[in-house]
């Protein structure tokens, strides 16, 4: 703890969004080859509506980038928690989500330094040090609530406070900065991730040569066994 990191949380999508009724969900093709029928379902639909609605698509068409990794676009919380159950080999499941701490539009200026404050391992039956199996959901932007489901095992859960720093120093109490808590996850196995990926480049590094963790955007769910004692 007490490191300072320029902290990067990504924007939310879709938070004002609802699910469609489970019958309609059902009958819509998740497919960009059925995305000029979604769009006219979702008329009027601008340009960077339609924009993000085909990158949507195309994430949940996209093929696997990890080895291993089980995968799917849930648009009903009944296929959330299929999928889930499935991935997890339970339906005894448990959900953790970003504090509302974090905006909406997310923290990603360049002048966004925050000193980690606290650090604290969770899981759905309290802390621990031990990685486990767990579902991360996405939230994506599309005309209905819609997110990317996917499980890449093992990792680790964090929840992080961070406290941000004005002119290299924590403001005092009476000047006290905003408080952000945010749930990191880090995947503890790498060997099969992608090495093209930009981080492994700005690092140096290979795939399995180190952990990978990142922070939640705010809507974003993830999922755990229900631990019991």
């Amino acid at each position: 703890m007490g490191s300072k990191i320029n902290l990067y949380i990504d924007r939310a999508a879709a938070l004002h969004s609802a699910f469609p009724h489970r019958d309609v969900a059902n009958s819509i093709s998740m497919s960009t080859e059925n995305f000029t029928n979604i769009a006219t379902m979702s008329s009027p639909v601008s340009v960077s509506m339609a924009r993000d609605m085909w990158s949507t698509l195309s994430s949940c068409e996209h093929p696997r980038e990890v080895v291993g990794e089980q995968k799917a676009c849930a648009t009903s919380l009944e296929s959330m928690h299929k999928f889930v159950a499935s991935a997890l080999g339970t339906s005894s499941i448990h959900a953790f989500s970003t504090s509302l701490d974090v905006p909406e539009e997310g923290i990603a200026s360049p002048s966004d330094i925050y000193k980690v404050a606290a650090v604290r391992a969770l899981t759905a039956h309290g802390a621990t040090k031990e990685p486990s199996n767990t579902v991360t959901c996405h939230s994506l932007s599309f005309p209905f609530m819609l997110f990317y489901c996917h499980a890449v095992n093992l990792t680790r859960i964090y929840e992080v406070t961070l406290k941000k720093v004005k002119n290299g120093v924590v403001p005092a109490v009476k000047r006290r900065s905003p408080v952000v808590r945010a749930l990191a996850v880090c995947h503890v196995n790498t060997s099969g991730f992608d090495p093209t990926l930009n981080y492994w480049v700005k690092l140096g590094l290979k795939p399995g040569q180190a952990s990978v963790c990142h922070f939640l955007t705010r809507g974003d769910v993830l999922w755990t066994p229900t631990l019991v004692a």
